[in-house]
């Protein structure tokens, strides 16, 4: 029984483990490097690949996700993809096939208020659902029944959130609210996952007069799910062509198109998303960042223990005579490079603990640490695979000396490891080269972005967003503008019925004076406005002048079946229009034919090109009618003076709030919205250089342990050669210039890929970069430099040392 097999393999085990550990031990400065090297690439890996695995998870917790799908349109007129769609698509669904179910979400609410409060408040996130919303989305209820509220038409329920800043507690059941002029029970508290798209303050039963609304009207979120055998591109086909004939008179203005639920976070970036979405491009490219540093930290492992298997030589020929087998001395050196693994997992483990709350400040995630559940998985699954990546070639090398090589020294001649480790370094000088060259056009990118003209002034610009049009857009507002003028540091004041950093919806076709067929305008982008538009966005005007109030006919007006309005149009629409001297436009009148009453309007003004939104989208002709407004929201714009914008603020929020019986008015500076539109590219550029950074300090890590051993392996040499009269700093030039011959041809390498692969990139945007030479020239001489200087720190030491002693010891 003791000498079972069992018992024999269990004890053959432990004498591995334990000559593993004497083995690792001994050799102190190897064993630092190694784990300092593997602690960082694996602590590194382990915070990217959670972000990346929490990115991945979105919506997937949702019944039936995989048949589900959000109905898209896109609008050819205004060349944009929207997440919108006729309340009437449910109809036609139905009538395709009846297995198919639909869902419909509308956005918005009116002013609510507490039954025992007159101030008015904004539900964050108002959503107006059918009853079948559970079956699309995952909603925990904490309280009462949402099933019961969402099929009653007076009762409605609030997320945790809102129940907390409405009411500042959760048992709310049988509390009252007044929306408009309904009075609605709270019937149900509920909770939405994070890791979810959808976004709801709060669900109410949808009204039967959105839900009748025709197919012309697109004021819906329409969620279908559709059964595996529905040829999706034949629905689609169909869809289309009955929403145009029968909505659009037979003219191809949309587009039908279906995103499946799980693709919504990483790969859209509509306008009127429910949140800021993810980005597919940042998930890759943290993907790519996550096995680079792995693999440079394993690189360094092999490198490392292949450069001293000479260390290792009288061991493994003093085994393999007593009869140790190739097999037994292959899982020895592999259970060692396990065991430096597993170390360096625990301290990665611990770095990740402590780095976690910086890095989801970074990421804008609330990522968090399950040992039982994906992180550990993650975790273990790293350090296996870094332990056998780089455990298996030192393992096969080393165990492989033959006996009588191992003792003779005949095993040092040959190239197999020596030419793996100059190829690993070049491998990992490339990825250096690349990573540098990546950072700074991404930083390049990013600040042309931001720096790009947009035909507007950002400074000192005060946006208060989402109040009611009506309140707005009628002609009995100007009073409630003027008191706003009237304050101490406001400049100029103005209204909008959209944001300049939103993305423009609406659009229609402009009539001109002596149109044809072949000189019509395509449908041309609009934009409601007030007076004093071009003074408080700051305009640039090329022509004519700024919407005034001195010219009340300026604003928009109602004669029976027609309406006159003056406008204001961009320069490239007056360009489009036929006018090659922009003065030639002012005073013209031009139609509005699809408008009910039909719009007179006549151009009083011809401003700089605007870029609306997000400089990723292509600049639209614009035209700026005063007055008018569609939407159902509006936003005022204020020019400030920059010495008193503070306190201005603080006088505007005040006066809004008394007039317009509001405590939660939504106030922004047009800056900080302006630069929260790069808010995915932003962190791009943080998390690629934070992590181009470490793959950096990883390549010195390896380096400075190969330049070590080298430095020692030829210090005999260098004794010989400062005896015969070299210098100090040609000897250090000496033992550098191999690996600058490495770090070459990592450039020559590095630079096509690179190139390509940022080319690539790069073609996303509408306004790029050019790509520099200069910047591949210097991130090459930046790595020379860190290579030169990190293997001269040991070459200098080595040189420094007395030919006598060296030559003693050798």
């Amino acid at each position: 029984m003791l000498n079972s097999p069992a018992v024999n393999s269990i004890a053959m085990l432990g004498n591995y483990l334990t000559t593993g550990v004497r083995a690792v031990l001994r050799h102190k400065t190897h064993l630092a490097l190694n784990l300092l090297g593997l602690t960082v690439g694996l602590a590194s890996a382990l915070l990217i690949l959670l972000y990346v695995s929490y990115e991945l998870g979105f919506d997937k917790m949702h019944p039936n996700a995989g048949n589900t799908y959000r109905l898209e349109q896109f609008f050819l007129p205004l060349n944009q993809r929207f997440p919108i769609s006729s309340p009437a698509m449910a109809t036609l669904l139905k009538d395709y096939d009846p297995r198919i179910d639909v869902t419909r979400i509308n956005i918005g609410a009116p002013a609510v208020r507490l039954a025992d409060s007159s101030q008015q408040l904004t539900l964050e996130w108002p959503q107006a659902v059918d009853a079948n919303i559970t079956d699309f989305f995952h909603i925990d209820v904490l309280q009462g029944d949402l099933a019961a509220s969402l099929a009653q038409p007076n009762q409605i329920a609030l997320s945790e959130h809102e129940a907390l800043r409405l009411f500042g507690k959760l048992s709310i059941l049988g509390q009252q609210l007044q929306l408009g002029e309904q009075r609605y029970t709270v019937g149900a508290v509920y909770r939405l996952p994070e890791q979810s798209h959808f976004q709801a303050g709060s669900l109410r039963r949808i009204s039967e007069r959105v839900a009748a609304a025709g197919l012309a009207s697109n004021n819906v979120y329409s969620y279908i799910s559709l059964p595996a055998d529905v040829d999706k591109v034949a629905l689609l086909h169909r869809l289309t062509e009955q929403l145009n004939q029968q909505a659009y008179n037979g003219q191809h203005m949309s587009t039908l198109e279906m995103r499946a639920l799980t693709d919504i976070h990483l790969h859209s970036a509509l306008a009127y998303e429910f949140k800021v979405n993810g980005s597919a491009t940042t998930v890759n490219i943290c993907l790519l960042l996550a096995v680079l540093l792995l693999v440079i930290a394993a690189i360094n492992f092999i490198n490392m223990s292949t450069a001293r298997a000479a260390m290792r030589a009288k061991e493994v020929g003093v085994r393999k005579a007593l009869g140790a087998s190739r097999g037994q001395l292959f899982v020895q050196f592999m259970l060692e490079s396990l065991l430096i693994a597993c170390c360096a997992g625990l301290l990665a483990a611990v770095a990740v603990e402590w780095l976690l709350p910086q890095f989801n400040l970074l990421v804008n995630r609330p990522l968090s640490l399950d040992y039982a559940g994906s992180f550990g998985l993650i975790l273990l699954c790293s350090v296996v695979s870094v332990g056998l990546l780089a455990g298996v070639y030192p393992a096969v090398f080393i165990s492989a000396f033959d006996t009588k090589k191992v003792l003779s020294g005949d095993f040092q001649r040959g190239n197999t490891a020596i030419w793996l480790r100059k190829g690993l370094l070049v491998l990992q000088g490339a990825i250096t080269i690349g990573l540098l060259v990546a950072s700074v056009v991404l930083q390049q990118q990013l600040q042309l972005l931001q720096s790009q003209p947009t035909g507007y002034q950002r400074d000192a610009r005060l946006m208060v967003n989402g109040i009611d049009n009506k309140q707005l857009f009628w002609a009995g507002n100007q009073n409630l503008l003027q008191s706003l003028q009237a304050l101490e540091g406001v400049e100029a004041v103005t209204i909008m019925d959209m944001q300049l950093t939103d993305t423009i919806s609406q659009a229609m076709e402009v009539q001109l004076p002596g149109q044809t067929e072949d000189t019509a305008l395509p449908p041309v982008s609009q934009l409601g406005a007030g007076f004093n538009i071009a003074e408080a966005a700051g305009l640039t005007l090329l022509a004519g002048r700024d919407f005034s109030a001195t010219y009340q006919t300026d604003w928009y007006q109602t004669h029976g079946d027609s309406a006159t309005a003056a406008v204001i149009i961009t320069e490239s629409l007056a360009r489009q229009a036929g006018y090659s001297q922009l003065q030639d436009a002012i005073g013209q009148q031009w139609l509005l034919p699809g408008d009910n009453p039909v719009l007179r309007m006549q151009v009083v003004g011809v401003v700089a090109d605007i870029q609306v939104g997000s400089a990723l989208k292509q600049q639209q002709p614009l035209i700026m009618i005063c007055g008018r407004s569609p939407m159902t929201y509006s936003n005022i714009l204020l020019s400030m003076q920059p010495q008193h914008a503070v306190a201005a603020r603080t006088a505007v929020q005040q006066l809004l709030s008394e007039r317009l019986q509001r405590q939660d008015l939504q106030l922004s500076w047009l800056n900080d919205d302006y630069n929260a539109m790069y808010h995915n590219q932003q962190r791009q550029g943080k998390v690629i250089g934070i992590f181009a950074g470490l793959a950096i300090a990883l390549t010195c890590v390896g380096l400075f342990g190969l330049a070590a051993f080298s430095a020692e392996q030829r210090s005999r040499e260098v004794a010989m050669r400062k005896v015969l009269g070299a210098g100090r700093f040609s000897l250090v030039n000496l033992l550098a210039s191999e690996y600058l011959r490495l770090m070459a041809i990592s450039a020559v390498l590095a630079i096509p890929v690179t190139f390509w692969a940022l080319d690539s990139w790069l073609t996303e945007f509408s306004v790029r970069v050019s790509q520099s030479p200069l910047w591949y020239l210097l991130a090459a001489a930046v790595t020379f430099a860190i290579c030169w200087c990190t293997v001269a720190a040991l070459a200098w030491q080595v040189a420094g040392r007395k030919p006598a002693m060296v030559l003693r010891q050798q």
